[in-house]
């Protein structure tokens, strides 16, 4: 299974990782802040008052809304003098910020080493401005490749990266909870996003799925031939921390990504392919197959490695995932690592 070797990155690539790493982690710390400022503050005269108005303008329906922050007084006076400042302090700080990015964009289009599909890209971007991902949302699907490829510095074959679809991982006790609660954010990546199928889809076909940590634990528990020790093992990897990272999508662009942690990935992945009778044909193989390069790159340039008691649950996953060039791992270690 040579064609699932992770190939490293060369110094370029790598160099250009982490520049883009120590910048987005400023832009996205800042950009967050600006939500928290859109919009503007005014005085709106009401009889013989005037009290303090906040204005913005909804992005997903263009309507104009209105708060009303109190009469005029002191207070509300110095409410409007900060409000006005720190907005105008974040913005040119957010203005120089997308002027430093903009020649980075242009050299990882270059470069090419971004697979995530940009639509995926613009969605992440909207949730993370909302300080939405982390441990309660996170990337699970495909798409979390390319989280692993940026964290270990090394390339996976592009035959196995699926296109079309973003799958997230929610806490909300519901897939109706979580799809209402996400849509409007979604929504503000692109506007064509609707409800589809228990899914939401926007008019290009692609598709953002989302799965509760429940749905995910029940579908675990449906494998038939997976013994107990398995089924122990992959509800340990569930619970596990999602890693994060900056990653590239292909119009060069960075992403702020949350994902699975790849252990978690590879083995739920192969346990699901491998062990649900009601799963076969091409996106079962192309499961397995994920399953295989992420297990490699975990064990190839992974800072956390499978622990014996996992891989011991997987004979055959384990034989298959042999480790690779210690040499290239150190190398690739200088810069990054999970």
């Amino acid at each position: 299974m040579a064609d699932l070797d992770p190939v490293p990155m060369d110094r370029t690539q790598i160099r250009h990782l982490e520049d883009v790493r120590e910048l987005w982690a400023r832009y996205d710390s800042v950009t967050a802040l600006q939500e928290k400022f859109r919009g503007a503050m005014g005085w709106k005269k009401v009889g013989p008052h005037e009290y303090l108005t906040t204005y913005w303008t909804d992005p997903v329906t263009g309507k104009k809304i209105m708060n009303s922050r109190g009469r005029r007084s002191p207070e509300t006076e110095r409410e409007k003098e900060e409000f006005d400042r720190v907005r105008a302090e974040v913005d040119k700080v957010v203005d120089e910020l997308k002027r430093d990015l903009e020649p980075l964009i242009r050299v990882g289009r270059a470069l090419r080493i971004g697979r995530l599909e940009p639509i995926a890209g613009d969605v992440l971007r909207q949730l993370s401005k909302q300080e939405l991902l982390g441990p309660r949302l996170f990337v699970i699907g495909s798409a979390a490749m390319s989280l692993y490829e940026a964290s270990a510095g090394a390339m996976l074959p592009m035959a196995i990266m699926a296109q079309g679809d973003l799958d997230l991982l929610s806490s909300a006790d519901s897939q109706q909870e979580a799809l209402e609660e996400l849509l409007p954010v979604i929504l503000r990546a692109d506007k064509s996003f609707a409800f589809h199928d228990r899914s939401i889809k926007n008019n290009r076909g692609f598709r953002v799925d989302l799965h509760t940590r429940r749905s995910l634990l029940r579908s675990i528990d449906r494998l038939d031939r997976a013994s107990e020790e398995q089924l122990s093992v992959l509800h340990s990897l569930v619970d596990l921390e999602p890693v994060s990272a900056v990653a590239i999508a292909r119009d060069g662009a960075p992403v702020g990504m949350t994902g699975m942690d790849p252990r978690a990935f590879a083995l739920t992945k192969y346990a699901l392919a491998t062990l649900d009778p009601d799963r076969d044909g091409a996106a079962a193989r192309r499961a397995k197959d994920q399953a295989f390069a992420v297990g490699r790159l975990v064990m190839r340039f992974g800072a956390r490695p499978f622990e014996d008691h996992q891989l011991a649950a997987f004979p055959a996953f384990a034989e298959a995932i042999e480790t690779g060039d210690p040499d290239a791992a150190e190398t690739i270690g200088k810069f990054l690592r999970f």
